[in-house]
């Protein structure tokens, strides 16, 4: 950006239009939820998705913001929704996007006079991920288990609020390596897999790929792509997703 600047001054450009910092609002569902300090009841956890959401939203360049955790309610997602939409360009919720008596967040889009352009993508993890348009206004509703709202992050929303600012490059680098094991994908969905490429081009599994499994990414630096039905032999070359020069 220094040398952007430099170069435009050096044209003898005074000024250049640009466009407004998108505002995001980061908002996570659920009855279930305490802040990280709080005594936990039977059957509570900590929130943790909206911590995540934010640190990887401050990287892409947005000014992002998180909103008080809602309950599960049509009432109070609606009302959080409507007062999130008021202040911010893009509200990014996490859970409440499935098949559950207790997912609201399509219904409180549709109830505020949004159009839901997507719900459920073919990828795993991530598959009940929503998406909705007031305008030129965008909800993303990401699933509530922290990786499929990790993935669907880095696949779905990084790029749309990168081109919202102008950006050509919105997909995260890709790194050649060879796969040190062997993998199965026998599903009908995408799987991206959480995988860790070290310094000498090894590919290895992260860890378990179930889609709570946080502490997962936690020894990951990239996604492996392999498409439904497919195998994977131990020696072969693949292109990961990586995030660890980006984040």
């Amino acid at each position: 950006m220094l040398f952007r600047s430099a170069l435009l001054a050096a044209c003898g450009q005074a000024s250049v239009p640009v466009g407004r910092v998108p505002r995001v609002a980061i908002l996570s569902t659920g009855n279930e939820l305490r802040r990280p300090g709080e005594t936990l009841a039977p059957g509570q956890i900590y929130e943790s998705n909206s911590v995540m959401l934010h640190a990887l939203s401050g990287p892409v360049g947005v000014t992002a913001s998180v909103l008080q955790p809602v309950e599960d309610s049509l009432d109070a997602v609606s009302e959080t929704l409507r007062r999130g939409l008021e202040e911010h360009d893009v509200i990014i919720t996490s859970g409440g996007v499935s098949v559950g008596d207790y997912d609201y967040v399509k219904a409180a889009a549709s109830r505020l006079g949004g159009r839901l352009d997507l719900w459920r993508v073919a990828i795993k993890p991530g598959k009940p991920f929503a998406l909705a348009t007031f305008g030129e206004k965008i909800l993303f509703g990401l699933p509530g288990n922290p990786v499929s709202a990790f993935v669907t992050f880095l696949l779905l929303v990084r790029p749309t609020l990168l081109r919202m600012q102008g950006a050509a490059g919105i997909s995260l680098p890709s790194h050649p390596g060879i796969l040190r094991q062997p993998l199965q994908n026998p599903g009908d969905r995408r799987h991206f897999v959480r995988v860790h490429a070290g310094p000498d081009g090894e590919v290895r599994l992260a860890g378990p790929q179930a889609s709570h499994r946080l502490a997962c990414l936690a020894e990951a630096n990239g996604l492996l792509d392999m498409p439904p039905q497919a195998e994977f032999e131990a020696g072969r070359k693949v292109s990961v997703l990586r995030w660890d020069g980006v984040y």
